[in-house]
């Protein structure tokens, strides 16, 4: 059809891509995505721009810590010291039913203790571990569906615009190497040729649902920061059989140089979406609702409309 100037209709170009996605592969949606930009219907893939290394570390921003397992397990053990309490509360009424006779704390020296550790923890630490405790919580019992369509937005639309196909998918470590490994030269085309710096653009995807969360909401408890160091490390373990160069960009070697390209990496996902932030409201709402892959591409071809190449 591109060869002969038939532009795609939107309804063929979203059954292309949900039946494409559905393949779970990386390089056939790729294919998919690459076919319907020269058709005209996805000229917003790809179409982000990098910029240059930068040369004053100081003000990029520091990567928000995530401490989850700590979290998650000082929520469980706060919960397994007020259930074992509890429970010795509870036995200790009924000993005069019971066989044997318990002791159990005075509530009043729980309550005590417990506003005690309170008052510390206001006043010492600034409430650090009640926001600690109520993280690891929130992780454990709870499910922020706004939360979740915040991370998977971001991730969709700075992905789409970086001209990567993983935009479709939770974003891994392993995944984008093996779509490195798989269709290099694709994804070099899709950017641009010359130098497209495919690890830096899985590096600002990965780090975008981060940058969106702490924009919302001040920390993160669904995206991983984590991420994208670990892609740095396992991209280099197989740089030579992915034929990719890991440090194109300028980049060095080392956790001094890996600190800066991470901050850079996250300097450029806020970046990214606040360019385009109404683009990705939009798609969180939708998402929520519940959206397929080919309806996300659609609504955000419709939302960019215009801006081609100046995002």
């Amino acid at each position: 059809m591109s060869g002969r100037r038939l532009r795609v209709a939107p309804e063929s170009c979203r059954a292309l891509l949900d039946a494409t996605a559905r393949s779970d592969g990386l390089p056939l949606f790729l294919s998919a995505l690459s076919a319907c930009r020269a058709n005209g219907a996805c000229r917003a893939f790809a179409s982000a721009r990098l910029s240059s290394r930068p040369s004053a570390v100081s003000a990029l921003a520091p990567l928000p810590e995530d401490s989850r397992a700590a979290e998650v397990s000082f929520a469980v053990g706060f919960s397994g010291v007020l259930l074992a309490l509890g429970g010795l509360e509870f036995v200790d009424l009924l000993d005069p039913v019971l066989p044997g006779e318990t002791e159990a704390p005075p509530l009043w020296l729980l309550a005590g203790g417990l506003a005690g550790v309170w008052g510390f923890d206001r006043y010492s630490r600034r409430g650090e571990g009640a926001a600690s405790l109520a993280r690891g919580l929130s992780r454990l019992f709870s499910r922020d569906v706004t939360r979740e369509s915040t991370a998977e937005a971001a991730s969709f639309v700075s992905g789409y615009l970086l001209g990567l196909p993983s935009c479709a998918f939770t974003p891994t470590a392993v995944r984008p190497v093996e779509l490195l490994a798989a269709a290099s030269d694709a994804l070099g085309g899709a950017a641009g040729g010359g130098q497209p710096r495919l690890a830096d653009r899985v590096l600002v995807w990965l780090l975008s649902p981060v940058a969106a969360e702490v924009a919302a909401y001040g920390d993160v408890t669904i995206s991983r920061p984590a991420l994208a160091a670990q892609f740095l490390q396992a991209a280099r373990r197989r740089e030579a059989s992915a034929g990719v160069d890991v440090q194109e960009g300028g980049w060095g070697e080392g956790e001094e140089a890996d600190e800066v390209r991470l901050r850079w990496a996250f300097g450029e996902a806020k970046r990214l979406l606040a360019a385009n932030a109404a683009a990705q409201q939009a798609l969180q709402d939708q998402m929520a609702a519940g959206a397929s892959v080919g309806g996300s591409v659609l609504l955000l071809e419709e939302r960019l409309k215009g801006r081609w190449g100046s995002v």
